[in-house]
């Protein structure tokens, strides 16, 4: 394949009004028309996104041409999208126009924060004009994000200007900003054709980071995965592409009509479809009313457009030059990235109402209070991640996920998990708040001697119950872990849905006398051997005998069995059932396999007993049972 890609491009938006010049200047700085279609050239005018490109001794220059007139606006963002500088084009004869204006205005919403002003037609221009002219354009920019830049005047039919315009782009080139944070490459595609040969072709302009040519990739939000054939930059095949610039990409196992524009070429997992997305919002003043909930908007993001109805979560409808923060509730799902721009336009009357920023692109459906929620939108809008990360322990009780953590503060969870101190790793994602699993720990040990000490003669308490009571406040996850724990370092003892303090001793609770019945009931049961008492007719009448074969049983000195057949229950002593697997060994030893009635008569016990007793075998592990007979394992 050919040469590797070099250093991150900068691309360009071109915009400006209609017919001020846009196509001619940037076929006079690069020698590409980028008006491709017969309609283009008949009308003489750009209908659809144009790009060509020019290497300066900086880098390379991707101008993304975007069309002027106020009918082909998505086009417009279409190309400002992904670009990280603009040129904005200003006809010398007639200055400011209205798509002038929006241009600028929308390029500004898209969060673009350098670039020239080129004023064309200079050569029809008096002598002692352009004083004059250039005053009016620094007013017209005055507020805006090319405020202060260069404006060169210049000709694209005589050259007048052109170097001084070429030495204002390599000057563009090294002080515009890095490409935005993106979760791993993103491709949004604007363009899709088929060539012979390479099969379906995808273009777009870069995004977020390097596309290797033998990556994996996945279109979005259809979920359709795909395999990368070619990569091509300005028509050079190359083994990766560096996000900002341009790119064609030659895909196999997808149609013309799969890749459609509107779809993203990403990585697996680095994007999900979502039909809810939180967003802070920047209100026109020019908007022609309030925004309030359950208005309509069309949301152009990438090179989509999407139908929204919009919830806005600050009290009360949003003024015209408002911000604030709100849901997008799309018509189909979308998959876009925090961090990403997008415009807002009414469907009707049409007008751009304002810009929004995404701030989580799988945003949970609201319900009931939204307090919470607009807090934690307001850290990651601030980028505040100890307000993002304390906001989200706070709602998960005391835990948080680094992915989500680091999604709303738009970088990398290696990066969040390092730049949060004092947060404890529970496991690949999940990490617990400072002092929450010391709080937890303490917690959960003085809960469960509470349960002891309200009940001392018993040796376990459910972990049900003594989960109960964190149900409200701390989560299962962090609960887990702390257990986890603790059983680690001999504090607790955990046993069939049953926890204990392993310092626990029931029987330093009871009297002299209630410690020798017990003794004495222990006693009886263990001496009945395979054939064991009735424990009921063991117990004495308004006695707490029934409480002493509880903790025996807690203690695993007795074991309640149930002979299903005859409804009854059963309880054995725990050196009974152990005598009788080696009196089964000693008589059948393995593999000798014997039924049911052989092994009775082994024991000397009845059908009522031998039953259970070979099924707690069985359930232990000591015997397999194939059909009618069994064998010592």
């Amino acid at each position: 394949m050919g040469a590797e890609a070099a250093g991150p491009p900068l691309s360009v938006a071109v915009i400006g009004h209609v017919n001020h010049g846009k196509t001619a200047l940037v076929r006079a700085l690069t020698g590409i028309e980028t008006d491709r279609l017969a309609e283009e050239k008949a009308r003489g005018l750009s209908i659809t996104l144009g790009f060509a490109w020019r290497d300066y001794p900086s880098g390379t220059v991707d101008f993304l041409d975007a069309p002027g007139h106020e009918d082909f606006i998505r086009a417009m963002v279409m190309g400002t999208t992904g670009a990280r500088a603009a040129l904005l084009v200003v006809s010398a004869t007639e200055g400011f126009g209205p798509q002038t204006r929006e241009h600028l205005r929308v390029a500004q919403l898209l969060g673009l924060q350098a670039g020239i002003v080129a004023v064309t037609k200079a050569d029809l221009l008096a002598e002692d004009a352009e004083a004059a002219i250039g005053a009016h354009i620094a007013a017209e920019l005055d507020g805006s994000f090319l405020a202060g830049e260069p404006v060169v005047f210049c000709s694209a039919l005589t050259g007048v200007g052109m170097d001084g315009l070429n030495d204002a782009v390599e000057a563009l080139i090294k002080r515009s900003p890095a490409p935005a944070h993106a979760p791993g490459p993103i491709l949004p595609v604007d363009r899709t054709f088929t060539v012979a040969g390479s099969g379906t072709v995808v273009t777009g302009t870069l995004q977020g980071g390097p596309l290797p040519a033998d990556g994996a990739a996945v279109l979005m939000p259809s979920g359709k995965s795909v395999t990368l054939r070619q990569l091509q930059v300005h028509g050079q095949t190359v083994e990766a592409a560096a996000p900002g610039g341009r790119l064609a990409v030659a895909l196999r196992g997808v149609s013309v009509d799969e890749a459609a524009p509107g779809e993203v070429l990403c990585a697996p997992e680095s994007l999900a479809p979502s039909l809810l997305v939180d967003i802070e919002l920047t209100l026109s003043p020019d908007s022609a009313r309030p925004l309030k909930s359950g208005d309509e908007l069309r949301v152009m993001w990438g090179a989509r457009q999407d139908m929204a109805k919009v919830r806005v979560l600050d009290d009360g409808p949003l003024a015209p030059g408002g911000r604030g923060l709100a849901q997008l509730r799309i018509a189909t799902p979308v998959a876009v990235f925090a961090g990403q721009r997008a415009i807002l336009r009414r469907p009707s009357p049409a007008e751009t109402i304002g810009g929004a920023l995404v701030l989580d692109p799988v945003a949970p459906r609201l319900r009931g209070p939204v307090g919470a929620r607009r807090d934690l939108l307001a850290a990651a809008a601030a980028g505040d991640l100890a307000r993002i990360a304390d906001q989200l322990a706070a709602r998960d009780g005391g835990v948080l996920s680094m992915r989500e953590a680091a999604r709303l503060w738009r970088a990398t969870a290696d990066e969040a998990r390092l730049a949060l101190v004092g947060f404890e790793m529970l496991g690949p994602d999940l990490a617990a708040a400072p002092g929450a699993v010391t709080a937890t720990r303490q917690a959960y040990l003085t809960r469960l001697a509470e349960a002891h000490l309200n009940m001392p003669t018993r040796a376990w308490a459910q972990i049900r119950a003594i989960r109960e009571t964190f149900k409200r406040t701390t989560s299962v996850d962090l609960l887990d872990g702390v257990e986890r724990r603790l059983v680690a370092e001999g504090e607790i003892r955990m046993s069939g849905g049953q926890v204990r303090l392993a310092s626990h001793d029931p029987l330093a609770a009871l009297s002299p006398d209630a410690l020798a019945r017990l003794r004495e009931l222990e006693a009886q049961v263990r001496q009945g051997g395979a054939a064991p008492p009735d424990i009921g007719a063991l117990a004495r009448p308004g006695s707490e005998d029934a409480a002493l074969v509880e903790l025996l049983v807690d203690l695993g000195a007795l074991i309640v069995l149930r002979n299903h057949a005859l409804r009854q229950t059963l309880v054995f002593h725990i050196t009974a059932l152990d005598d009788a697997l080696t009196n089964l060994r000693a008589t059948f030893p393995p593999p000798t396999e014997f039924a049911t009635g052989a092994a009775r008569a082994a024991l000397s016990t009845s059908r009522k007993f031998i039953v259970p007793i070979l099924e707690f075998l069985d359930a232990r592990g000591d015997t397999v049972r194939d059909g009618d007979v069994r064998r010592i394992v």
